[in-house]
């Protein structure tokens, strides 16, 4: 499961075109794809819906990083120099060539094993096990199945989870193993999920009055798994500042949301792509400028004498601020009176 016999073997037979395409099919599991099905979701088709298939997305994000990080195993180029990372074309500095373990049910050399948890510095996403592309695959397919309750949908999920699959040991990221473990993890995540939605406690997520600043149970038990313990995970060094970031961004938008009012789902075809469209630039245009304020903050360094929480602060910014511009977006379209709120929407069609 941890050899790079497999992955050398399908590296022999590829060429430029397949490795764009695999980079292509890869990209289905990212975090820029997966934020725009998001926002499509919400702004496009239905707002409950969205809001639904970002938790599942979301937790099964926050599960596989904190295991990622609690296992710590290395990625197939750290085993293997002779593994190339064909997604970012980033030759191996690995001290260690066919060093995978000869049994296929073997974990990968306890000498890898060390040397790569000793290292004092990684390189960004440098833990293997398991696939996060394959657990958010699993669940955002086979989760969109159970929330649209879609035949056709349910169809495809196998074959967008394999092709994912197959690119990510393809480009050199993950073992076999490491797929197994992504596709557990979101088959797991999908489980809890599918339980959630057919329990009352769907409905909660949706109530006003469960996100006031109230001391009951309900509101929280809701704030603490929404604001609590992100920080805390990122605290532990369990999930990476950007994660909490996007979690908390996207979270407190739909509060704000919830709180005025749900948007309701109805609309033409051209107002639905307009309020998609609309959420889009908003969410497009803060990153953009984020990125390139930071960048120029850090190029003149007036961050330096702050040192490791500047940089911190710096990257839980640029994804909490884009993640919550979500709220902006249902504003700017009510404003427009490209959506109305349920109840207004309710109320007049009481009057008609």
């Amino acid at each position: 499961m941890f050899q790079t016999e497999p992955i050398l073997y399908l590296q022999s037979l590829g060429n430029d075109w397949l490795t764009s395409l695999m980079i292509l099919i890869t990209s289905i599991g990212s975090s820029a794809f997966l934020a725009a099905i998001i926002i499509i979701v919400t702004f496009g088709i239905n707002f409950r819906k969205g809001f639904l298939l970002f938790q599942l997305l979301i937790w099964t994000g926050l599960i596989t990083e904190i295991i990622k990080t609690v296992v710590a195993f290395p990625r197939p180029d750290f085993v293997d120099n002779r593994v190339l990372n064909l997604e970012y074309g980033v030759k191996s500095t690995s001290p260690f060539t066919g060093n995978g373990p000869e049994g296929v049910f073997k974990l990968p050399d306890k000498e890898v094993l060390e040397t790569f948890r000793l290292q004092e510095t990684f390189t960004p996403s440098p833990f293997g096990f398991p696939s996060g592309h394959v657990a958010i695959t699993t669940a955002l397919w086979a989760g969109s199945s159970a929330i649209f309750n879609s035949r056709n949908i349910k169809r495809i999920a196998p074959v967008m989870i394999l092709l994912v699959a197959f690119s990510r040991l393809y480009l050199g990221r993950h073992f076999l193993g490491d797929l197994f473990g992504g596709a557990t993890v979101g088959l797991i995540s999908l489980t809890v999920f599918t339980l959630f939605l057919k329990s009352p406690l769907k409905d909660d997520l949706f109530k006003k009055e469960n996100f006031e600043l109230a001391f009951r149970r309900k509101n929280l038990i809701l704030y603490f798994f929404i604001f609590v313990i992100p920080p805390v995970l990122t605290a532990l060094s369990l999930i990476s500042v950007n994660v909490a970031g996007f979690f908390l961004g996207t979270n407190a938008a739909y509060i704000l949301i919830i709180r005025k009012g749900l948007p309701d789902d109805t609309g033409t075809v051209e107002q639905r792509i307009l309020r998609v469209v609309i959420a889009f630039l908003l969410f497009g245009i803060t990153s953009f400028v984020l990125a390139v304020g930071f960048n120029n903050i850090e190029t003149a360094g007036y961050f330096s004498s702050a040192g490791y929480f500047s940089f911190k602060l710096i990257e839980f910014l640029k994804a909490f601020i884009p993640a919550s511009t979500i709220w902006l977006s249902a504003v700017v379209c009510t404003k427009l009176n490209l959506c109305r709120r349920e109840n207004e929407f309710v109320s007049s069609q009481g009057m008609g």
